[in-house]
């Protein structure tokens, strides 16, 4: 494992910890590719993220590629449970809960990525917990310009 990615697990394991999920996720998004996958995880209860993909407008991840901003699905409404059918990683981890996050740097408006949280048992994230994964996103999206950076040379 390249130093790069080693430093990348641990910030995840630090906003694990953070925003009390169960489930994180960082798909780095790679230009021109036909496949964008979730490629740094913790605390997945199967390996079928690994045959996910994530497209434009679909799902959560597909949303806020499309938007540009971070979006939440909770189970306070009622169309909470219809929505979540639509979400490939929600079904496959049992998420009651889930937000996603573009990660991108100050320095440029390009998403370098995305970060996936979610918890099984609780229905909602406190605003502190989502506070605190917006604040990482800088951190997670400078680790993966770096990574991208190594592993051109």
């Amino acid at each position: 494992m390249a130093n790069g990615d080693a430093n990348l697990l641990v910030e995840l394991e630090l906003l694990q910890s953070l925003t009390s999920s169960d489930f994180i996720a960082v798909a780095p998004i790679l230009d021109h590719a036909a496949r964008n996958c979730w490629r740094y995880v913790l605390g997945n209860s199967n390996h079928r993220y690994q045959q996910m993909v994530i497209k434009v407008g679909l799902g959560l991840a597909g949303t806020v590629l499309r938007l540009g901003r971070w979006v939440k699905l909770e189970d306070m409404r009622s169309k909470s449970s219809q929505e979540r059918l639509t979400c490939p990683l929600m079904l496959a981890e049992q998420l009651q809960c889930a937000a996603v996050f573009p990660l991108m740097t100050n320095a440029s408006p390009r998403i370098w990525g995305l970060l996936y949280i979610g918890k099984r048992e609780q229905p909602r994230f406190e605003p502190s917990e989502l506070l605190a994964a917006h604040e990482r996103a800088f951190t997670l999206a400078s680790l993966l310009e770096e990574i991208k950076k190594d592993t051109a040379k």
